[in-house]
């Protein structure tokens, strides 16, 4: 067994972002798009495109911007609150996984946890 969490952004019990829309939002910068992005992660686009609008609507902010000329190809960008937001969120990922470890450390034996004592 191990011991995992999903970390999830609410607002009103309405998920905002999630660990799906935060791997959509890394992979998006680096392929130049939203749709590739989506692809390489197996989601389809309109369910991607409608994710990310739906986050950018509840934080009132956007999380996408093109970049490049008009008529050239624009490539998908993060914005700076974007890439704010994925710093402050591998933040608190980091810190609910030495949590997880800690924890997993001292469970009752009868769970058979993994314990990677290691990583603490």
């Amino acid at each position: 067994m191990k011991l995992t969490a999903k970390i999830f952004l609410e607002d009103h019990q309405k998920l905002v972002l999630g660990p799906g829309r935060i791997n959509l939002l890394k992979a998006t910068e680096p392929l130049g798009s939203l749709h590739k992005a989506a692809r390489a992660i197996g989601m389809s686009y309109r369910w991607a495109w409608g994710r990310i609008k739906t986050a950018e609507r509840e934080l009132g902010l956007p999380l996408l911007t093109q970049e490049g000329e008009p008529g050239k190809g624009k490539n998908k960008i993060l914005s700076s609150e974007a890439r704010e937001l994925l710093r402050w969120y591998s933040e608190i990922e980091s810190k609910t996984e030495q949590a997880l470890l800690e924890g997993a450390l001292k469970c009752p034996n009868f769970l058979k946890i993994e314990r990677l004592a290691e990583k603490v």
